[in-house]
């Protein structure tokens, strides 16, 4: 083990607590059900451990953090999505109690878009914690495949 090394475990583990809080937090401001909330908490709490003890093992068998890019740059990442998807939810909701008032349909959409605002979370988190980050793609990635399907 190295001292690098060592400091990248703490970033990684500062980081990886800020992004359980973050997603405990939101989990709380939009989940339409008890239900929704549980699963989610289990899912990011389980995910937390193994990004801990994938850390771990990085640390302590295979040098910095071993597959895992947990930065702050990945923490602003996700708090700018995390922000734009709870203005999103917001803005639907507001729209919500505009348009329908009545309880049944208010109540169903917002069920709908609550457990969609979930699913997207966990897509967030999951790409912070795993996929080495946030990325919507490139133009070069989407210039290959047209070239190919306009050459073919």
């Amino acid at each position: 083990m190295t001292g690098s090394g060592l400091v990248d475990f703490l970033i990684g583990l500062i980081v990886l607590c800020a992004v359980v809080v973050m997603v405990f937090k939101a989990i709380e401001f939009v989940s339409p059900d008890a239900r929704f909330t549980l699963i989610a908490r289990w899912a990011i709490g389980v995910v937390a451990v193994i990004a801990l003890l994938v850390a771990v093992k990085g640390v302590l068998f295979g040098g910095a953090m071993a597959g895992s890019s947990l930065s702050g740059s990945q923490l602003i990442d996700f708090a700018i999505g995390l922000i734009v998807l709870m203005v999103v939810v917001w803005l639907i909701y507001t729209a919500l109690d505009y348009m329908a008032p009545s309880p049944p349909i208010n109540v169903a959409v917002k069920y709908v878009v609550g457990a969609l605002f979930l699913i997207a979370l966990l897509v967030l988190a999951k790409q912070v914690l795993f996929g080495g980050g946030i990325q919507l793609g490139s133009f070069r990635q989407h210039s290959e495949i047209f070239i190919g399907y306009a050459l073919a």
